[in-house]
């Protein structure tokens, strides 16, 4: 794997250790989980558009320099729907490129990884609308389904189901021979054979 794939999963690692413990109970100021979002949404910018890049410096440098102004913008304002909208607007720079991959591949065991990211995706947004909007009615239940809760997880699965297609397609274009294949028969991941001379 080059070195920048190899640089963008450790730091995807440190990414979802900070979503691990952004909701610490003594923050009332900020929702800690938002900066490590945009960073792992410029994470796949920099995934998915690096194999077109001229300038290999340039794009990278403003994607980290783009993280580290909003870490320290967001550090003292808190941004409410205004996060909300720039991260649907960095999301929406993603889904060109991914979908332009999906319809370039050709394993269909691959296909079903992008098609879990959707199906996680969209079933932990509608979790955390209907505890967003039916908070109070729904904490009444005799049994409430932690909504919230549901979010977080569904959303850990979506991060790795677009991590395995992203590393699928990457080992793809350098002739790795990836393979997606299933741990405990459940779990998909990506096997790669490198070829011998690399």
């Amino acid at each position: 794997m080059p070195h920048y794939n190899k640089s963008a999963y450790k730091l995807m690692e440190v990414i979802q250790q900070k979503l691990s413990i952004a909701h610490d109970p003594s923050n009332s100021t900020h929702q800690g989980d938002e900066t490590p979002m945009v960073w792992e949404i410029l994470l796949y910018i920099y995934i998915l558009h690096s194999p077109d890049w001229h300038y290999r410096s340039t794009m990278p440098t403003f994607l980290f320099l783009y993280g580290v102004a909003f870490a320290i913008l967001h550090s003292l304002v808190r941004f409410g729907i205004g996060f909300k909208i720039h991260y649907a607007i960095l999301c929406l720079l993603c889904i060109p490129r991914m979908y332009k991959y999906y319809i370039h591949t050709e394993d269909v065991t691959a296909k079903r990884l992008l098609k879990l990211y959707v199906a996680t995706v969209s079933l932990g947004s509608l979790c955390w609308l209907f505890d967003r909007l039916l908070c109070k009615k729904i904490s009444q239940w005799y049994i409430n389904p932690q909504g919230h809760a549901l979010w977080h997880m569904l959303m850990g699965f979506s991060s790795y189901y677009a991590n395995a297609f992203l590393m699928f397609c990457r080992a793809k274009q350098l002739g790795w021979n990836p393979k997606v294949v299933c741990f405990l028969g459940v779990l998909p991941y990506v096997k790669i054979q490198k070829p011998k001379t690399q």
